[in-house]
Formats: structure tokens, sequence, C-alpha cells
């Protein structure tokens, strides 16, 4: 009787190791027929009830993550700040003729939000005060490619956000072969080097020239039509004054004093806000990679989680390694430099990100993680769109894309892939990823 178990058991060890390793060969001949290096490729799957690997190719391996880096940072973020945090900017009176504005680093507060702010404002002010102390100096992610400055999804981050920290300019076509004419409505000040004709197609290329200033772009190519085009504000602060000069001018209030800074005092009144909520920013980082807002959000929260006057991307990080730690998470061999992932400094491993997605499988948040046909995942996985909820990254020459899975027998997995092959095109690698998680939707 007991041979006839052991024969039974080691039976149904052969089975269950054949099983895996049919598995296995599934994923890696779907890679393999793409003609993709394996070795520039990280998958991990994971079933998230019992935490077991279903399939891993260098799945330790650490590469750089792109924009996925935001499914394991925001969730951070969002548990310090709580569910109820408001980005705040506010009005205080110092008297009769003195007021300050305490800014709140929110980064979906514009123009118009700040004519609002100062619409009952007296006449007789003398003096206005900026309270910029919510967040650090540091306006730029440590690793960021300088030659991106001009890359509208990646623009400066501070406590002076406005206006998605975004210069707005119109270019609007003339005769034939002529130059067309450069609009700056913002007047925000920028010298143009203006090569731009009127032609048959609309193309614009800008190009900042630092050789002469920061200021200076050069504008070349051709439009057909009025066409509106962004560029990167490279000083947050001086755009923030220029707004707010143009705004209290339009009021007949013209100040002498430069807007210096001043802390807001417990004496002070408090005459006014704009308030945006915290849910429109996890919408935008998970479903649109909203970088902007993805590191305002990490530095607001590294300032609350330590009970400081100043958030910085540093807190951010201490804040996150706390977390990890906390959560008994293995972040020993990770590295992260930023929220966004738009740094090449950050390095993780598909296993420490699916391991922290099987930990918050519960988690709330998750469920703003876009399904195919919504934000980055509008074109794509449409066939399974109610199996699959994930957060895409694109960023150089790597592609990759992290979320959860349930497959077409009702399991549930957490899946990470990243694809670091320069020799496949950005939608071959898409292709391939979404190739990937298919087969995983079939045969798990």
């Amino acid at each position: 009787m007991k041979k006839i178990f052991l024969t039974l058991f080691l039976l149904s060890c052969f089975i269950l190791s054949t099983q895996a390793k049919a598995v296995k060969n599934d994923f890696t001949s779907v890679i393999e027929e793409f003609g993709a290096d394996t070795e520039s490729i990280a998958v991990s799957i994971k079933n998230v009830d019992n935490g077991k690997l279903v399939y891993g190719l260098n799945d330790k391996t650490l590469m750089n993550p792109g924009s996925i880096q935001k499914i394991i940072t925001t969730p951070v973020s969002y548990e310090a700040l709580g569910e109820d945090y408001k980005f705040k900017t506010s009005l205080y009176s110092r008297g009769d003729d003195t007021f300050l504005i305490k800014l709140g680093a929110d980064p979906y507060l514009s123009s118009k939000d700040l004519k609002y702010l100062l619409k009952n404002i007296n006449k007789d002010v003398k003096r206005v005060f900026v309270d910029d102390k919510i967040l650090d100096d540091k306006i730029w992610g440590e690793g960021w490619q300088w030659d991106d400055d001009l890359n509208t999804l990646m623009p400066k981050f501070g406590s002076y956000n406005l206006d998605k920290n975004l210069i707005k300019l119109m270019i609007i076509p003339t005769e034939k072969d002529a130059l067309a004419t450069i609009v700056n409505p913002s007047k925000y000040p920028l010298v143009f080097l203006n090569h731009i004709k009127t032609g048959k197609s609309t193309k614009v290329k800008v190009d900042r020239d630092n050789n002469v200033s920061s200021n200076t772009l050069i504008l070349s190519g051709t439009v057909a039509r009025p066409t509106t085009i962004y560029v990167p504000v490279n000083n947050l602060q001086r755009y923030f004054n220029v707004q707010l000069t143009r705004i209290l001018e339009e009021k007949d209030i013209y100040l002498k004093q430069n807007f210096t800074y001043q802390k807001v005092l417990n004496s002070d009144k408090l005459y006014d806000e704009v308030v945006h909520d915290i849910n429109k920013a996890i919408d935008d980082i998970f479903k649109y990679s909203n970088n902007l807002v993805s590191e305002t959000l990490f530095k607001l929260a590294g300032g609350k989680y330590f009970n400081l006057e100043n958030g910085s991307d540093a807190f951010g990080i201490k804040m996150f390694n706390d977390y990890c730690k906390k959560n008994k998470l293995d972040n020993s061999r990770i590295r992260i430099t930023d929220a966004s992932g738009v740094s090449k400094n950050n390095l993780l491993s598909a296993d420490f990100i699916t391991e922290f997605l099987r930990f918050n499988k519960d988690n709330k948040i998750y469920n703003k993680l876009p399904k195919p046909g919504e934000g980055t995942l509008t074109h794509r996985m449409l066939p399974i769109k109610e199996n699959v909820r994930a957060k895409t990254g694109t960023l150089s020459d790597l592609s990759s894309i992290a979320g959860f899975l349930t497959s077409k027998k009702g399991k549930h997995y957490a899946f990470c892939i990243m694809i670091n092959d320069i020799q496949l095109s950005p939608s071959d690698k898409k292709m391939l990823e979404d190739f990937i998680i298919r087969e995983a939707y079939l045969r798990l």
C-alpha cells in the first residue's frame, strides 16, 4: 500500500512539474517567436492569493522601470497624505493693506484660479507676500536628462506650480512663405528666434539656445493654420510673479515692492482659498502617467509623513523605505530616486513590483488603475478589458507594464513586464507585452 501511495505521490509531482515547465515554455516561446533578446526582458507573474511565482524571466534582475514606478510610489504617498487631502492655495490678510499667499504646490492651480483667489482683494493693498516653503527648492528630478528640458511631459515642479508649469504660445500663419506670427499671451519674458514659415502643412519644432539665454527659444518649421504649442517654464517663481502682477494690474493695483517671502502667522486672517482633491491626482498619475503630479504628491507626502515644513524627494524616499520596512517588503536591492520613474537612476526588479502589488492587492487605490480602453491603455488588450488593470511605462528604449490580471479560469495574478531590447521598436515592445498578458489570461 505504501508503495502505491508513494507511486501516486511521485506521479502527481511529475505532473505538476510538467505543467510548470509547460507554462514556462509557453511564455518563453512567445518571447522567442518575437525574436526578442531574452536577456533584456524581465517578467514576473505571481498568484496574488498564495504568492506563488507562476512565471519568471530575469525577475530578480534590476532594470529601469520607467513610469510603472508610479504603481509603487503613489500608494505610499496616498497613505501618508490621506484620502481626504486637498491641495490648497490660501490668501490671508494682515491688517488692511497687506496680503499673504500661502502656496500649496497645487499641480492643478491655474492663472484663472489665482484670479479667483484675488477677486475680493481691496485696492488699498500695499504689499503682497508669498509663503512658498511647502516644498524644497529642487525643481527637477535626480537623473532626469538635461536635453529633455523642453519635453512638456517633464516640466519643472515645485511650490510655485501654476498652469501645469507650461507656457502657451500661439502660432498664426501669415502670407505664403512668409514668417508666421508668434503670440505669447502669458507675458512671461521669452526671446524668439522665429524661423517658422507659413506653408501647406503644420509642423513646429522648438529648441532652446542655452548659450544665449535659457529664455531664448528657436522655433522652426511651417504652419498652415493657427496652432497652439506649449513649452515648459524654466523659472517657476518668475512665471508665478508675472501672472500675479498681471492679475493685480487688471484690478488697477500697482505694487512698488516685489513679492518677497513672509511666513503666514497664526494671527493672519484667512481671506479665501482654492482647493483641488487628491483623487483627481491619482486618476492623472495612473491613467495618464502625469509626472508633475506624481513628483509633487511624493514630495508633499514626504513632508507630511515626517511632519516637516518643507517636503522633498529625499524625505519621500525615506518615507517609502519606512513603508517597506514596516510591511516587510524587501527593498534592499532596489533603488528609487524619484516618484515618477523618469530618472535613469531608478532600479527595480519585476519580482519586487509583483510582490508589492500582491501585498497591496486589496488597496482600493488600485481600482483607479486603467482598464484596456482607458488612459494609456486606450487601444490595448480590448478583448480582455474586464480582466486587466495596469500601469504602463515608456522611457527611451524601455517599455514596461505592471498590474493585475484575472485569468480565464478566474484566478488572480500580479504581473510585471519590463522590456529593454533596443532592437525592438516601441510598438513591437508593447505588442509583446500584450501577447504575454494574453497568454497568461488564456493559460493560467
